[in-house]
């Protein structure tokens, strides 16, 4: 809620401006606006917020452990490496030193340095705001984990989109402050419906975040397999399923359960491999036709028409410039 301290400031900073510095002709936004900074895949990006929406006990945690060892690491994760170097602060609000040191033993092998953790359950996340943002911009944090929404707010009717919608504002607020990505855990509903409606409470949670996941078992009563789900992607138009088995804390693609009663959908990461190797071949500064860099990195997985897919993404994310028409070049 807006204090009085908060209004004054406001009508201070509203008195200052111009008409010319809030209204902007489209053309000029669109000339000036920097490319997204995507950190991994089509899921994390700096100021972004994904949801992640999952039963207990399904492994969120688990996989957020294993995941940001490795992009911390600088190593890929499900064969898709971070597009930046990833320091990471992971704020766990439900597990203990001797749980995290365990976890760490089942899921990682060795060191990770750039693995900041945060797991004192006495705070909420609005209480330590200030200390966190300053941590973020002191060692230069671009990704922050909360798990999971509901214990970091001390969240008192998931059903108040009121006071949803005042959670999300303010972990944009954080996500902005730090320059950083922001991943939510977030429990389902009991009746775990599909989709963005998947996550418990108020709508105002799905609605607000920028990217949603949904983790489900791929098949009831096996534990092993599961299948992440994008069910909205507002950076991206990129909403990939995929089939993962989770076996000893690793986890792996695999293909999808036959018993599975939905369309086959994709389940690779080919068109991410594509971007990777366009990225390189651009980085010389050359600037190259689209029938080269198809001729150049194209093989029996990486098709023309998912260079092609590739090409395209990377351009709406202005990530690669058209100098002229039917050339690509670096940024």
């Amino acid at each position: 809620m807006m204090t009085s301290k908060d209004r004054k400031n406001l009508e201070e900073e509203l008195k200052s401006l111009r008409p010319e510095d809030i209204f902007r002709p489209l053309d000029d936004v669109v000339a000036n606006a920097p490319p997204l900074y995507p950190l991994w895949g089509y899921f994390f990006f700096r100021k972004c917020v994904t949801s992640l929406v999952g039963d207990p006990g399904i492994s969120k945690t688990t996989l957020g452990y294993s995941m940001f060892h490795s992009l911390s690491n600088g190593e890929p994760f499900l064969g898709i490496k971070p597009e930046e170097p990833i320091n990471v602060l992971y704020m766990d609000f439900e597990s203990s030193d001797s749980l995290v040191a365990s976890r760490h033993q089942l899921v990682i092998n060795d060191k990770s340095p750039n693995f900041i953790l945060y797991n004192i359950v006495d705070y909420y996340l609005p209480q330590i705001a200030t200390l966190l943002v300053q941590y973020c911009k002191d060692y230069d944090i671009n990704m922050i984990v909360i798990d999971n929404q509901s214990m970091a707010f001390n969240t008192r009717d998931e059903n108040d989109n009121s006071e949803a919608k005042r959670e999300m504002k303010f972990i944009r607020s954080i996500a902005i402050a730090c320059n950083a990505g922001v991943l939510i855990y977030h429990h389902p509903s009991k009746s775990n419906m599909p989709g963005t409606r998947k996550g418990s409470g108020a709508f105002a949670r799905a609605r607000l975040a920028d990217v949603m996941i949904n983790l489900d078992y791929a098949v009831e009563g096996n534990e092993d397999v599961i299948m992440l789900q994008t069910v909205k992607n507002r950076m991206t138009d990129e909403k990939v399923v995929w089939y993962i088995n989770k076996t000893g804390g690793k986890f792996v693609f695999c293909d999808m359960p036959t018993d599975i009663d939905i369309p086959k959908q994709a389940t690779n990461t080919y068109i991410y491999q594509a971007q990777e190797k366009i990225l390189e071949m651009l980085k010389n500064g050359n600037q190259y036709k689209a029938v080269d860099i198809i001729r150049e990195i194209s093989n029996k997985e990486i098709t023309e028409y998912i260079i092609v897919n590739a090409l395209n993404k990377l351009r709406q994310h202005r990530r690669v410039s058209q100098p002229k028409y039917g050339y690509y070049g670096k940024v």
